[in-house]
């Protein structure tokens, strides 16, 4: 079966994606796109990399990687580095989660519940973060991740 998303450049393809690269002072979002289409040209003068190797070597998802690759093929190499998508956001949520946020989340978690409430929920603990500014927004499942990771039942503390 023949593949549909393998990369050839054409020479005024690669002369498009090595002016958007230039002299490689700068690594911007777009510079690093242009770099990942020319690593994957399996023309007759590409590297032809493999996709785990491009997406090692330039910090790129395979899935970013999938995208680029049918971009280009739908509509060459500007068109494609200029709509890839951004990388999954989730990456900066846990830069924001550090040690200290996890031991404030926990000593709130072994806190009093607010009035009218029996228990903490994961709910509860994001909004309460937010309110009293330990962190500038939080989701509940980012709040339960945590909880799992250090073990913390909202049912009875710290196993």
């Amino acid at each position: 079966m023949r593949r549909l998303d393998i990369v050839r450049l054409t020479p005024e393809h690669l002369k498009e994606l090595n002016e958007i690269v230039g002299n490689g002072q700068r690594r911007t979002r777009k510079a690093i796109l242009a770099m990942a289409l020319i690593w994957l040209d399996c023309g007759k003068h590409g590297p032809g990399l493999t996709d785990a190797h491009v997406s090692r070597s330039l910090g790129l998802s395979l899935s970013t990687l999938a995208d680029l690759k049918r971009l280009y093929l739908a509509g060459g190499p500007r068109y494609a580095v200029d709509n890839a998508p951004p990388e999954d956001q989730t990456a900066a949520n846990r830069a924001k989660i550090d040690l200290s946020f996890e031991d404030k989340l926990i000593d709130l978690a072994n806190s009093e519940v607010p009035g009218g409430r029996e228990r903490w929920s994961v709910r509860l603990l994001a909004k309460m973060a937010t309110e009293l500014k330990l962190i500038d927004s939080v989701s509940h499942m980012t709040i339960h991740r945590v909880l799992k990771k250090r073990n913390y039942n909202l049912a009875g503390g710290e196993s």
